[in-house]
């Protein structure tokens, strides 16, 4: 839900776990919200979570990496934005040390949305100032208004989805 309120037609969106449960339906509503002329960067650190990924479609690029290598993740998508960098991110990981690929896969003045209870905001906030990366930040709480319609509205849309999830949990 919050991936709607966040992303615009035409932004470029990460997704970090985009194979995982959160990630896919962020990928889903990310590339409907970012239309046609948007770009929505899937990245993940297994390569069962790239072969989904690439299998399910919801991502336009798909990246093996390692979101505690800030480095890695940074010049891979500043190649594949021509330096432009992503607009939001969306950080679906529940590990540890992954805010600084985070924020510096983001744009100056984009947004870096934490969706994990790993995220160390300590880090996020010193991290930022450390490389001046002006980005606004957002702690996930897994609450938006409406969020349950929403989540429902997109598996009831999407046949596709809702087998990914009834794979999952049926």
């Amino acid at each position: 839900a919050q991936t709607a309120k966040l992303v615009r037609p035409g932004n470029t969106v990460v997704i970090i776990g985009a194979a995982g449960k959160s990630g896919v339906l962020c990928a889903y509503e990310a590339r409907k919200r970012a239309g046609i002329m948007g770009k929505i960067i899937g990245i993940t650190s297994s390569d069962s979570g790239l072969a989904k990924m690439k299998e399910q479609g919801f991502c336009h690029e798909s990246f093996k990496l390692s979101a505690t290598d800030a480095l890695s993740c940074y010049e891979t998508i500043h190649k594949v934005t021509g330096g432009k960098m992503a607009d939001v991110i969306i950080n679906c990981v529940n590990i540890p040390n992954t805010e600084m690929a985070s924020i510096l896969m983001c744009r100056d003045g984009g947004i870096v949305y934490f969706f994990t209870m790993a995220t160390s905001f300590t880090k996020a906030a010193l991290g930022a100032e450390g490389v001046g990366k002006d980005v606004d930040m957002i702690i996930g709480n897994g609450y938006t208004k409406d969020h349950a319609e929403i989540t429902l509205n997109l598996l009831r849309e999407s046949k596709q989805l809702r087998d990914i999830y009834e794979k999952l949990y049926a």
